[in-house]
């Protein structure tokens, strides 16, 4: 019994043992595995935190990239660098803002290479659409991979292997990018309307980007916005004020569009703070996805405009939506209720007033800034005009002597004196056309044989003709009339002592036995102004006031006679105007005869004079009866200003070559600078009349805010730029139109004054209409004058666009998608890049914006 109580006790305390034993093993193996857990956990982190950094390496490395190719590209920095921006073989980092359609299927016209590894697969890439996570597989049938890096679930751009970049675990490292230019958008910040029937002719000119129509992204396409949608615009922007119509657009253009880029709200109760422009909040939620409405975010700029209305929230996919439909909300162009205008809309762009390289002048300066014609000195004019000129064409001769030329012309154009501008150093002085405009207009002459004595009895006149009231009259002792006989009768150098009574001026030799004139009928400035008057046929009044006296000699056959003026800064005379004395023309046979030449509006530099056998009766300070050269009705406006260019694209009324002395019925295309002349283009890449420092900024302040990029701006961004809807027939887009087709046809813009190759933005010059801002309805040309379908008009839709849109761009938005392996973890961000103060002394391109995109939910 005892021996049986041990053994049960001993095989107890085995039994206890072996359960210890199974018990501790037990607790080892779970330490065990925790340890092995938590080393594998560990890892997993470790691999995480691994992949997290490559991840983030490799966004910085596209970055990187990208801030290089910005540099590289920008004139006067990278060697030969295009001036233009526009998606193409130049600038392969640029993708198209929308897509296009061709036999049912969509395409990118190009997409962005940062890298060059794509080569011809960045061009016409088809659309697809890509799952967020698809492997990154090729498909034999389709060549490169698409990706998505947006992520609106739309291929857009193609992954690449990052060259030398690879993960910890030796997995190549994928990068795809979209890089899109702000400029082709409409800047909600900068523009606002332009309003036809506005009366107050700098609220319609064109020189503001408030003029640019961005109240069309609160109306639906083909609807007109309302008064209650301009005044939330306006209210939104000036710090929700209660009366919105009150708002200084003159301050808000002085404080926000003209210093955005360095706004800071002021303390002052009247200053900057009034306003509250849109900010980067704003622009990421746009950009946000390419056009997909992020709805956990709302924007104040949300509150306004058509920006969720119609939209998608998910990434296209097979359940979701048909790529059809997306196809519509990204180009659906004004016409299709989808069109989505988040993505033609942003609060910052910029370009930049810079040359397409640095210029030398012969004063010793350095110009990277575009010329401002209204304020530059002759020296720098002519620099930029010759520099113009050879890159348009470097192998035409006499390109210094244009460019003198046109530099002289230019400044009487612009300047308020009546001095004639001298450009020496050349082979002969170029002069310059100056105010008053004055012509020879008309010779006459009678003779008679007395026959009882056989004495000859002789009458001259030459009259002189100033057809613009708003001249003054020439100066004493700056003016005089020569007379060249070619044989024994002396010559003649007689002072113009003008009448000082408006447009006529008679000189005249009178004998009593063979009279010329008639009575005279002095026209004074009380009665009505004559520019209200027909020029002919208004009760045969005279305007000549009392003659001046010819002296006792005239002119006889082959002489010419001469109209000179002093240029007193060289201190000599130059001829304004020339006519000779036709043979066989003089005769003792007592008749009054006269030639004269066509003085009807805007042909006075034409110097359409009438033959011998055209002659007439005298009209001598009559505006009644004088000769008009049937066959000759193409008139050319040239008349000096005297006051600074509205718009750059007022060029096309200066005078291109001498006004004086010119002796052929001379044509507009042969007498202006003819704009659409492609031997006159690249004047718009040198010359401007916009200046930063003109607004407060520095002197070397470049930058401008709110242009669109004609290269890259779809047609409904560029249908919004002042006066371009004007009389057009097809739903007011067809310019529009035309301006994208041409660049898709025949290539990028390389000047704004390419557009001047687009026969429907020409068309004002033949519609037969005068396009006054006085008529009904109202039109573009804002100045008066009696020229109907001249260049003036040619140029006109040009002239008011000309300073709001520009051919390149400083400020992109990329879209960067990363991934580790074929379908590893991924990232992808918005970056928002500023180059606009990138230079060849500052290569860093300023980052605006990185913000991270998260996964779809």
């Amino acid at each position: 019994m005892t021996e049986s109580i041990v053994y049960t006790t001993r095989c107890s305390r085995r039994g206890s043992a072996l359960i210890l034993t199974v018990v501790l093993t037990s607790l080892l193996a779970i330490v065990g595995v925790l340890f092995l857990m938590a080393a594998r956990i560990d890892k997993m982190a470790t691999s995480a935190a691994a992949e997290d950094r490559e991840l983030a390496f490799a966004i910085d490395s596209v970055i990187a990239r990208i801030s290089e190719a910005l540099v590289e590209d920008i004139p006067g920095v990278g060697p030969d660098q295009e001036y233009y921006d526009y998606p193409d073989q130049n600038n392969p980092w640029l993708a198209d803002l929308e897509p296009y359609e061709s036999g049912g299927s969509y395409y990118w016209r190009q997409i962005s290479d940062v890298t060059g590894l794509l080569a011809d697969s960045a061009t016409d890439v088809r659309i697809r659409v890509i799952g967020e996570r698809d492997a990154i597989v090729a498909d034999p049938n389709e060549g490169e991979v698409n990706a998505d890096p947006d992520g609106d679930g739309v291929g857009d751009a193609v992954w690449f292997e990052m060259p030398g970049v690879t993960s910890g675990k030796g997995k190549p490292i994928y990068a795809a990018v979209r890089i899109i230019d702000n400029g082709s958008m409409l800047n909600v910040n900068t523009g606002y309307t332009l309003d036809p029937e506005d009366e107050e002719e700098s609220r319609v000119d064109g020189t503001s980007a408030l003029h640019v129509n961005v109240l069309a992204l609160a109306s639906s396409p083909g609807d007109s916005p309302s008064a209650s949608d301009a005044a939330a615009l306006l209210g939104a922007r000036a710090n929700n004020t209660p009366t919105p119509t009150a708002v200084d657009l003159n301050a808000y253009e002085r404080d926000v569009i003209w210093r955005y880029l360095d706004f800071e709200r002021s303390a002052d109760p009247n200053g900057p703070n009034t306003f509250t422009p849109f900010d980067f909040s704003d622009e990421l939620e746009l950009r946000y996805r390419y056009l997909l409405n992020h709805t956990a975010v709302d924007t104040r700029l949300e509150n306004w405009g058509r920006f969720r209305q119609n939209t998608i929230s998910r990434p296209v996919d097979s359940d979701t939506g048909k790529l059809d439909t997306w196809f519509r909300r990204a180009a659906g162009g004004g016409l299709d209720p989808n069109y989505a205008y988040r993505s033609i809309a942003t609060t910052y762009n910029v370009d930049r007033i810079i040359l397409p390289r640095p210029l030398d002048t012969d004063s010793g300066t350095e110009l990277r800034k575009m010329v401002n014609v209204n304020t530059a000195d002759e020296i720098t004019i002519r620099a930029a005009v010759t520099q113009a000129l050879s890159d348009a064409d470097p192998n035409v001769l006499g390109i210094a002597e244009k460019a003198a030329q046109i530099t002289a012309n230019l400044r009487d154009y612009i300047d308020d004196d009546d001095e004639i501008t001298v450009i020496t150093g050349l082979s002969s002085p170029y002069y310059g056309f100056e105010r008053p405009c004055i012509y020879v207009s008309e010779f006459a002459y009678r003779q008679i044989r007395d026959p009882d004595t056989g004495v000859l009895h002789t009458s001259y006149a030459i009259e002189l003709f100033k057809p613009y009231f708003e001249d003054n009259d020439p100066e004493s002792g700056e003016w005089k009339l020569t007379i060249d006989n070619p044989t024994g009768t002396a010559d003649v150098d007689l002072d113009v002592t003008w009448s000082g009574l408006r447009r006529f001026h008679l000189m005249l030799q009178d004998d009593a036995r063979a009279p010329l004139t008639r009575d005279y009928v002095s026209f004074t400035d009380a009665e009505e102004p004559i520019d209200t008057m027909p020029l002919y046929g208004y009760n045969r009044r005279n305007y000549a006031g009392t003659p001046q006296s010819l002296g006792q000699t005239g002119f006889e056959e082959g002489a010419t006679i001469s109209l000179q003026r002093r240029v007193e800064t060289a201190g000599q005379w130059v001829v304004v105007d020339f006519v000779k004395v036709p043979a066989d023309w003089i005769a003792p046979d007592d008749v009054a005869r006269s030639i004269q030449r066509d003085i009807s509006p805007h042909t006075c530099i034409r110097r359409l004079w009438a033959s011998a056998a055209q002659t007439s009766t005298p009209g001598l300070g009559n505006a009644v009866g004088n000769y008009v050269d049937a066959g000759e009705s193409q008139v050319i406006q040239a008349h000096p200003a005297n006051r600074p260019l509205t718009n750059i694209g007022e060029l096309g009324m200066v005078l291109a070559r001498s006004a004086y002395g010119v002796s052929e019925p001379v044509t507009a295309p042969e007498m202006l600078i003819d704009l659409a002349n492609p031997a006159n283009v690249r004047l718009f890449n040198y010359l401007t009349v916009l200046d930063p420092s003109q607004h407060g900024l520095p002197a070397g302040e470049t930058r401008v805010m709110g242009r669109i990029n004609i290269n890259t701006a779809p047609w409904f961004v560029i249908a919004q730029l002042p006066w371009l809807q004007y009389g057009d027939t097809d739903e007011g887009f067809q310019r529009a139109r035309d301006v994208v087709a041409r660049r898709t046809s025949v290539g990028p813009y390389e000047s704004i004054g390419e557009l001047m190759q687009i026969n429907s933005l020409l068309e004002l010059a033949v519609d037969s209409q005068d396009n006054q801002h006085e008529d009904a309805p109202r039109g573009p040309d804002l100045t008066a004058d009696t020229a109907r379908d001249d260049y003036e008009e040619r140029d006109l839709l040009f002239t008011r666009i000309s300073d709001l849109v520009t051919v390149r761009s400083d400020v992109f938005t990329a879209y960067i998608l990363v991934r580790v392996g074929v379908n590893g973890p991924q990232r992808r961000v918005i970056a928002t890049f500023d180059r606009s103060r990138t230079n060849s002394r500052n290569g860093r391109v300023r980052l605006v914006a990185r913000q991270l995109v998260p996964d779809p939910r």
